[in-house]
């Protein structure tokens, strides 16, 4: 029963952390993070009492990861500390407390997650926890529900949902990876009252998601199933028999190269309706060279660093809207936003864990996981992720499938609750 509560507090605390209105005023502490304080407080003690005797690649290479991203952060900071002219010292103490709960939660979701059927049950109760956070947000978002606080949280951003978030974009990237999560419990499952539920879990993430308007979703849902569809498609063919999945698939890639001539004549046309959608996209509120601009000014700041960073915290100041010091932005792109933290380092590592990642999801068959870890590179490209724990929890999930001491097929056939 203690593992069913550490469970639904991990759960409840990863879905909770991007409800940033509900956080303490400016601090950086919500009901999530008290959450996640809370599972903690529980699990280190029981890793303390019980320690895992079991081998864990997965926790290993997080260690390795976070030592690596530490040793980049705080040389950058010494480069920041004595070349910026002047400071937003808040969001810098926000986002070391933001990494260091980050590194204690990944480490520990590994610790503690390692058997197959411990982390079977975990995502479960993830999916099942945010199905129903997800729901309460849409309800209070139609005024079927009032909270205490319900006139200092907004849950509509204009036309878009935005739920307890501060931005849509970060409910967004909730409902994309509970999505992927649905997929892989519903691929996993062995029967079909739990394909069923994830199926449904899946699809109520897809509707938030379309909800919050956010193109960010659009395009990582997308990418994510093609990704999700070449995995599966190499998995029926490299096959020892031939089934009627592989046979169809043949045809169709037989069919492909005809349909394209086929299509010849119409792709001048869906060019130029692709072309204005995205010109419409980029041309939207300015967001397009608002983007590219802050982009331009990470790479210029990174370098003039020499590739060594300038610590956490944002660090870019050449916004449309110009405020006076010690304002900064973030450049709402991952891998810039390492890059002009941690340097070439900081950037390197993250690219060694999201391969890793997915190498271990590729090698357990687990299409659904591996398409989850480029559902997190794409939505990186357009925000910074890095501080959000429901990352971590998928990251580490997709390295202990590669530890895990079951075949691929073999799958618990039940969610147990002991």
């Amino acid at each position: 029963m203690l593992g069913v509560i550490r469970d639904a507090l991990l759960a409840l605390g990863t879905v909770l952390a991007t409800s940033t209105q509900l956080r303490i005023g400016e601090t950086p502490f919500g009901p999530g993070e008290l959450l996640l304080f809370a599972w903690l407080g529980l699990a280190i003690p029981h890793r303390i009492v019980q320690p895992q005797l079991k081998r864990n690649p997965a926790l290993m290479r997080l260690v390795v990861f976070w030592l690596v991203f530490a040793m980049a952060q705080a040389l950058g900071l010494v480069v920041g500390l004595t070349t910026e002219l002047f400071f937003d010292t808040v969001p810098i103490f926000h986002d070391i407390i933001a990494y260091t709960l980050m590194f204690a939660v990944s480490c520990m979701i590994a610790a503690e997650l390692i058997d197959e059927r411990r982390r079977w049950r975990a995502t479960w109760i993830l999916v099942v926890c945010n199905t129903a956070t997800i729901g309460l947000q849409v309800a209070h978002a139609y005024g079927g529900l009032q909270l205490p606080l319900s006139s200092e949280v907004d849950p509509w951003f204009y036309d878009r949902l935005r739920g307890w978030s501060k931005d849509p974009n970060q409910l967004g990237f909730v409902a994309a990876s509970i999505t992927l999560l649905s997929f892989h419990l519903a691929q996993a499952a062995s029967r079909r009252i739990e394909t069923l539920a994830a199926l449904a879990c899946g699809g109520f993430a897809v509707i938030a998601g379309v909800l919050t308007k956010s193109d960010s979703f659009t395009v990582c849902m997308f990418g994510a199933i093609l990704i999700f569809i070449g995995l599966k498609s190499l998995t029926w063919l490299n096959t020892d028999r031939l089934t009627l999945r592989a046979a169809a698939l043949t045809i169709g890639l037989l069919a492909f190269p005809f349909a394209v001539m086929a299509s010849v004549p119409f792709i001048p046309a869906a060019l130029e309706h692709a072309e204005a959608q995205s010109q419409a996209v980029y041309n939207e509120d300015d967001q397009g060279e608002l983007r590219v601009s802050l982009w331009r000014e990470s790479v210029s700041k990174s370098i003039d660093a020499f590739m060594l960073g300038l610590g956490p915290g944002p660090h870019l100041t050449q916004k449309s809207w110009k405020r006076p010091p010690p304002s900064k932005f973030e450049s709402h792109n991952t891998p810039l936003e390492l890059f002009i933290q941690g340097g070439i380092l900081a950037v390197l590592a993250l690219v060694w864990l999201y391969a890793s990642a997915f190498a271990a999801a590729f090698k357990a068959k687990r299409a659904a996981l591996a398409a989850l870890v480029w559902g997190f590179v794409i939505f990186g490209v357009f925000h910074f992720v890095v501080r959000l724990p429901i990352l971590w929890f998928g990251i580490t999930i997709c390295l202990l499938q590669a530890a895990s001491t079951q075949k691929p097929s073999d799958v618990p056939k039940t969610v147990t609750f002991a």
